[in-house]
């Protein structure tokens, strides 16, 4: 089998070819998940993912496979596996190889887990691949959340931001464990609808708090929360409340700058640097080919600390 990167990840055996994340629109093409630089119509994903590229570009068309089951795509048999990064996310197993797309092994409340599987090769992101890129544990990070939204809302109302499609759902999820029904705009409404149509049950209010409601919640868009505020997170700044944002680079880069916030958390969908390391040991792979993000630093970290060959997909 050869694989090369030609307008997305080019499997191809004789007459045999398939395209994991593929640019552009074709019925050979496998989408690892619902990020608008990964989704393209017309190629075959989970169900889940379908429908978010349905309600994300307006036009659900593609076709929707389901984890787990072996699927013949362009002469090469194709089986999904959860990938832990947002809802619908997959990783790849194209016979021997697997590509994990975006991933967490520490998985999400609404996303799953990504799971190690032995495999020949091993096709990886690498966005946080940089040995200075170490994520704090995730289960420390959602009990500081926590914690601080209790707080918090013992003072006034609170507003998180963060991506519209993964990030807000797994802050509402949280919000709805704590008993609280955040308020959000129509844009993440949509994304939650679709959620709650494969039974997540998430609970929110659209729309903006009567005018006397003092501790309340809500979850926005990263664009509403930087200076100055808009929408809801507007709201909570004139009603004397509290901003964070959430971003897994929150770990590395601060935001108090650019964004309306009093603090930012780290809640990351991606693995860091020990996570990517810890993952490939698992897999046990002959070869690690990378991409996206820190691809290089982290095919020479493989090689050295565990002695797998390894390269950056573009260079071959």
């Amino acid at each position: 089998m050869e694989i090369k990167y030609d307008r997305g990840i080019c499997l191809t055996r004789g007459d045999n070819k398939v395209l994991l994340d593929p640019t552009h629109q074709t019925e050979i093409g496998v989408v690892s998940h619902g990020h608008m630089d990964h989704l393209v119509k017309d190629a075959h994903m989970t169900h889940k993912t379908l429908d978010i590229l349905g309600i994300r570009t307006g036009e659900r068309r593609g076709k929707g496979i389901h984890y787990g089951f072996p699927y013949e795509i362009g002469g090469f048999e194709v089986t999904l596996h959860p990938a832990g990064h947002v809802f619908g996310s997959a990783m790849v197993m194209v016979e021997e190889v697997l590509y994990t797309g975006d991933f967490n092994p520490a998985g999400g409340l609404t996303s799953g887990i990504a799971k190690p599987m032995n495999c020949e090769t091993l096709i990886m992101e690498t966005t946080y691949g940089k040995e200075e890129y170490r994520l704090p544990p995730k289960d420390g990070v959602l009990d500081d959340i926590r914690a601080w939204t209790e707080h918090g809302l013992e003072e006034g109302p609170l507003v998180f931001g963060g991506y519209e499609f993964g990030k807000a759902q797994e802050m509402i999820a949280l919000l709805n464990e704590m008993g609280q029904v955040p308020y959000v705009p129509e844009k993440i409404a949509g994304i939650n609808e679709i959620y709650n149509s494969h039974g997540v049950g998430l609970e929110y209010e659209v729309g903006v708090p009567e005018e006397d409601e003092e501790h309340y919640s809500a979850v926005v868009t990263p664009g509403e929360i930087k200076k100055p505020a808009e929408g809801l997170a507007d709201r909570v700044m004139d009603d004397d409340g509290m901003g964070a944002y959430l971003s897994g680079w929150c770990a590395f880069y601060p935001y108090f700058r650019s964004m309306d916030i009093d603090a930012q958390f780290p809640l990351s969908d991606h693995a860091g640097f020990d996570e990517l390391l810890d993952y490939v040991e698992r897999c046990d792979p002959e070869r690690v080919l990378t991409l996206h993000g820190s691809a290089e630093e982290f095919s020479e970290a493989v090689e050295e600390e565990l002695g797998i060959e390894s390269m950056p997909l573009k260079s071959l």
